[in-house]
């Protein structure tokens, strides 16, 4: 006998599982409200949740900042060490220039207090939490303590006498070279906000310039955005470090690798692969940054393990993840090639005594 084919439901039969829109095909009257998550030929697959190095980011920054607890400790509490570094020689800073470095030390206490006005203070008044941009901030404030591993080893970076300081924590930081001096004057007041302009700064405002570029060109690609964004970074550090530097003398390039060294030997040296590293920490910043903004939860890959946490934990897990982030940014994009290429550098910068350790 003939079987005669219905508009129903055929008996034993599957109804059949087509593409859904979230894979950019059409709804099927197969796919009811129930099942957001059909699949062709994975009906059965659960929706993979985004995972990241959370924890072990989490782990960086709880170790980092219990060694920043202790250097810093340490050094308030040494009466060698926790004191005005020595201004030593004859030479002396022009007037013009100490009235410039007192500027310039009033102007980063200005950008320091909006940056945590704006991406710490309003955020928590407003939603009772913190933000990326704040933890970034915070972030960038604690790593200032690794500073320092800029002369752990040699005396690389130099320091002007006249900055407002109380000497150098570096004696008391890992790898410390004990015949490296320990003596010089690491800035209390434009030091600490350059880690945060650098880094969350130049996020902000290149994700926000980014948006307009991918509104403009809606088929640009990222890689081809974040050359953008290398070059404007890069320019952006190499006028304001150049314009600091002959300016205040608030500090200069000690020791240079000489191939990749622009005014060799003067007082003014500028090492070029200084603004390329500073360029490079600021693009992983915007990554992040970017990352969080077009992820439907607003989580940067440093966070999206935070579902694997209890609930209880995640504030303190997320706080100590984005630690950990700008540690390890900053160690092995910008401190570790720093050192590398002025340990085997050349070119010694013609300082006067007031850039010299004591």
């Amino acid at each position: 006998m003939a079987t005669v084919r219905t508009a129903g439901k055929v008996p034993g039969a599957e109804p059949p599982v087509r593409r859904t829109q979230h894979d950019g095909g059409q709804s099927s009257p197969g796919a009811t409200a129930s099942e957001p998550n059909a699949r062709v030929g994975a009906a059965d697959v659960k929706p993979q949740t985004r995972r990241g190095s959370t924890t072990i980011l989490a782990a960086v920054g709880f170790v980092w900042f219990a060694v920043c607890v202790v250097t810093v400790a340490r050094w308030v509490s040494s009466s060698e060490e926790f004191r005005p570094a020595p201004r030593i020689g004859p030479d002396e800073m022009a007037d013009w220039r100490m009235i410039a470095l007192r500027v310039f030390e009033v102007i980063s206490l200005i950008v320091l207090a909006l940056f945590l006005w704006f991406s710490v203070v309003q955020p928590i008044r407003k939603t009772g939490k913190l933000s990326l941009d704040g933890r970034f901030v915070i972030g960038g404030l604690i790593c200032f303590v690794a500073d320092a591993f800029l002369n752990v080893q040699q005396y690389l970076f130099a320091w002007n006498s006249a900055n407002v300081n109380m000497g150098v924590w570096v004696r008391f930081l890992p790898f410390h070279n004990p015949d490296a001096p320990s003596r010089y004057a690491e800035s209390l007041i434009w030091g600490p906000p350059m880690y945060v302009y650098f880094c969350a700064g130049v996020a902000i405002v290149a994700c926000h310039h980014a948006k307009k570029v991918r509104r403009r060109w809606p088929d640009i690609s990222k890689v081809t955005l974040f050359v953008g964004i290398f070059v404007a970074e890069f320019l952006f550090d190499f006028i304001v470090e150049n314009t600091v530097i002959r300016t205040t003398h608030a500090y200069a390039f000690a020791k240079t690798y000489e191939p990749l060294t622009l005014w060799s030997g003067s007082v003014h040296q500028f090492p070029i692969y200084e603004s390329i590293l500073v360029a490079a920490v600021g693009c992983v910043f915007t990554w992040m940054r970017m990352e969080a903004e077009d992820h439907p939860d607003g989580l940067s890959p440093i966070e999206s393990g935070l579902v694997h946490w209890r609930p209880a934990l995640r504030g303190w897990v997320r706080n100590f993840a984005v630690l950990g982030f700008c540690m390890v940014t900053l160690v092995f994009v910008y401190h570790l090639p720093f050192n590398w290429l002025g340990l085997i550098g050349t070119s010694h910068a013609d300082l006067p005594s007031y850039l010299l350790p004591g």
